[in-house]
C-alpha cells in the first residue's frame, strides 16, 4: 500500500496544492508559520480527524481534501468487507469537505462513508508520529503494544489469544455469578411458575372448546323455545292438511299434464323436488324435535368450565396461543429453576477449565514478553547511540499484575539512562523532548521491519534537536525510507537533504490576504537555495555550500537504492 496524492482545496490558508507522495521519503519543508502543520492537518481531516468551521478558507464556500492510495491486496479485501469494493487496478480514492456552516461529507471510492469509517481506514494507512505520539509513548499500555509489536507474529497471536480466553472466563464467571445469587424473588418467581404451570395443565384447553361450549351452553338455555318451534314446523309440514299433503297433490296434478309440452314438464319436474326437499325436511324437524330433551346437569357443567376457563384467560392469555406461550415460558423457568445446581456445576467446571488456559496462554505470552524485551532494550540502544546518545542505556521492565487481564499478566515500563552514571528511570521522568524525540525515532526503526505497510508521517520528529543529532536524525530517515513510505515535516536541512521528494511552502500575502503554497522543488539549485535558506536564512555564500555539501552526502549514502520518485 502506498499513499499516491494529497489534493487540498480551500484547507486553512491553502486555496490548492497537491502532493504527490515519493515512495520513500517526502519532505516538507518552510519558514515558520508557513502552514507546515497545516498540510499534515489536511491529511488527518481526509482521514477522518474532527476539524470545526474555522478550517474553511476565508471567503470560500468550503474546503476539500483528496487522497489517493495505491491499495494492496489487504486494502482491497478491506474495501470489499465494508462496501466499497474497487478493481484491483483500481486507485482508492478518500475524500472529504467541510462547508463553511459546518456541515460535512465524505466518501471513499466514491460511495458515501462517515467520518468514523475514515479514521478506521486511516489507522491502515498512516501511522503518524510526532509531538502527540511523544505523550502516547509515556504511556503503559502503549509500551506494552511497542514490545508486543517488537515481540512478533507469535506475542501478537499469544495476546489475542490471551484477551478471547480473558473474555471467555469473565463470561463465564458472571453467569456462574447470576446463578448464585438466588435471592426471594426467584422462589417467588418459581412458586408462581409452578402454580401456574399446574392450573394450566389441570385444566387442559383444546383449541376451539372455548367455542363449543358457548353454543352448547346456549342451546341448552333455549330447549324449550326450540322445542315448540320444531313442533309447529313439523305439524306445518307432516299433518294432514299440512304443506308436504298440498304438495302432493299438486305434484300428482301436474305429472298427468306433463306430456303436453315442455313447460309443463319442467314444471311438473321442479315441484317433484320441491317435494321431495320438504319430505327431508320434515324428517330433519322430527329428528330434532325428538332429541331436545333439556339437561340440566350439562348445562352446569358447560357453565363450570366456561367460567374456568374464563379464569385462566385472564390470568395467563385471552387466546389459546396466548396460553400456550405463557405455558411454555413457566415451563422453561421451572426447569431452568429445578436444573441450577446442575447448571451451576456445569459453569464452574468450564470455568474452571478457562481459567487454567487463561493462566495458560498468558504465561505462554510473558515468556515471550521477556525475551523480547532484552532483544529490545539492544536495539534501541544501538539506535540511540547512532542518534548521538552514545552512553544512553534503554531498559524495558514488566512488572506481574494482581490478576490476568485481557492483555496478559504484565505491565510494561520503559526507561531511560540519557548520560553516563545515571540511572535508568522511567521515560516521563528522564528524557528531554529532544530525548524523547529520538527515543520514538529509534523505535520506530527498530519497528520497521515488524508494522503493518502503512505509511510513517512524522510531524516535526526534530524537535529540540540539532547539529550532530540533527544529521543523525536524517540518516535514520534514511534508513526507514528504504522499507517504508514517509512522509516528515522538518525545519532541519539535515533531515530535508535526505528526501526523494522535496516540498516547500510559502507564505504568499496579497491584497490583504495571506495563502500558503506548496512547491514541488524538482532541480538540485531549487532544492539547495531551500537547504541553504534552513541553515541559515541565506541562500548565498558559505550556506549555500554547506547545503550542496549536505545533499551531496545525502545521496551517496544513499546511492545503493534509486532515490524512489
Amino acid at each position: 500500500m502506498k499513499l499516491q496524492r494529497l489534493v487540498i482545496e480551500d484547507f486553512g490558508l491553502i486555496a490548492r496544492a497537491e502532493l504527490d507522495f515519493a515512495g520513500g521519503l517526502t519532505a516538507c519543508t518552510g519558514e515558520t508559520g508557513s502552514g507546515k502543520t497545516m498540510l499534515l492537518g489536511a491529511l488527518a481531516f481526509v482521514l477522518g480527524e474532527r476539524a470545526s468551521a474555522d478550517v474553511v478558507r476565508g471567503g470560500a464556500a468550503r474546503a476539500r481534501v483528496t487522497l489517493e492510495v495505491d491499495a494492496d491486496a489487504a486494502l482491497l479485501e478491506r474495501f470489499a468487507l465494508d462496501g466499497f469494493e474497487i478493481e484491483s487496478d483500481e486507485t482508492a480514492s478518500f475524500a472529504r469537505e467541510l462547508q463553511a456552516g459546518g456541515k460535512s461529507a465524505a466518501r471513499i471510492n466514491g460511495r458515501a462513508a462517515s467520518a468514523a469509517q475514515l479514521r478506521a481506514f486511516g489507522n491502515l494507512l498512516v501511522d503518524a508520529i510526532g509531538q502527540h505520539e511523544q505523550q502516547r509513548l509515556l504511556s503503559p499500555g502503549y509500551q506494552l503494544d511497542v514490545l508486543d509489536r517488537f515481540a512478533g507474529a507469535a506475542a501478537l497471536e499469544a495476546r489475542a489469544a490471551t484477551a478471547a480466553a480473558h473474555a471467555r472466563l469473565a463470561t463465564l464467571e458472571a453467569q456462574a455469578g447470576a446463578l448464585r445469587e438466588r435471592d426471594a424473588r426467584d422462589f417467588a418467581q418459581l412458586e408462581f411458575a409452578r402454580y401456574a404451570l399446574a392450573e394450566i395443565d389441570a385444566l387442559a384447553v383444546r383449541a376451539g372448546e372455548e367455542g363449543e361450549l358457548r353454543a352448547r351452553r346456549d342451546y341448552l338455555n333455549n330447549v324449550e323455545r326450540i322445542a315448540s318451534v320444531l313442533a309447529r314446523a313439523h305439524e306445518a309440514l307432516a299433518s294432514e292438511s299440512g304443506a308436504l299433503e298440498a304438495l302432493a297433490s299438486a305434484a300428482a296434478a301436474l305429472a298427468g299434464v306433463a306430456g303436453y309440452g315442455a313447460e309443463l314438464e319442467a314444471a311438473a319436474a321442479t315441484l317433484a323436488g320441491v317435494q321431495s326437499d320438504a319430505g327431508e325436511a320434515a324428517a330433519t324437524v322430527a329428528r330434532l324435535a325428538e332429541g331436545t330433551e333439556f339437561d340440566p346437569d350439562e348445562l352446569e357443567r358447560a357453565v363450570q368450565r366456561l367460567d374456568a376457563l374464563e379464569r385462566v384467560k385472564k390470568k395467563y392469555g385471552r387466546t389459546h396461543d396466548d396460553l400456550e406461550a405463557a405455558r411454555a415460558g413457566f415451563a422453561e423457568l421451572v426447569e431452568r429453576e429445578e436444573t441450577r445446581d446442575e447448571r451451576l456445576a456445569t459453569l464452574e467446571a468450564a470455568a474452571a477449565a478457562a481459567r487454567a488456559a487463561l493462566e495458560s496462554v498468558a504465561a505462554t505470552l510473558g515468556e515471550l514478553r521477556a525475551s523480547a524485551a532484552r532483544a529490545l532494550e539492544a536495539r534501541v540502544a544501538e539506535e540511540l547511540a547512532g542518534l548521538a546518545m552514545p552512553a544512553a542505556r534503554f531498559g524495558v521492565s514488566l512488572e506481574a499484575l494482581p490478576e490476568i487481564g485481557p492483555n496478559g499478566r504484565e505491565r510494561a515500563e520503559f526507561a531511560l539512562s540519557a548520560n553516563p552514571g545515571e540511572p535508568a528511570r522511567a521515560l516521563a521522568k528522564a528524557a528531554s523532548g529532544g530525548e524523547l524525540s529520538r527515543v520514538l525515532l529509534a523505535l520506530a526503526v527498530v519497528l520497521a521491519g515488524r508494522r503493518e505497510p502503512s505509511a510513517l508521517v512524522f510531524d516535526e520528529i526534530d524537535a529540540g534537536i540539532g547539529g550532530s543529532t540533527a544529521n543523525a536524525v536524517g540518516v535514520r530517515l534514511g534508513s526507514l525510507a528504504r522499507v517504508s513510505q514517509v512522509v516528515c515535516v522538518t525545519h532541519l536541512a539535515q533531515i530535508a537533504s535526505w528526501a526523494d521528494r522535496h516540498y516547500a511552502l510559502r507564505k504568499n500575502e496579497k491584497r490583504g490576504a495571506t495563502t500558503i503554497e506548496l512547491v514541488e522543488l524538482r532541480d538540485r539549485e531549487a532544492i539547495v537555495d531551500e537547504l541553504a535558506r534552513m541553515l541559515s536564512g541565506s541562500t548565498a555564500g558559505v550556506a549555500r555550500e554547506h547545503a550542496a555539501t549536505l545533499l551531496s552526502d545525502a545521496h551517496r549514502q544513499k546511492s545503493p537504492r534509486a532515490a524512489r520518485r
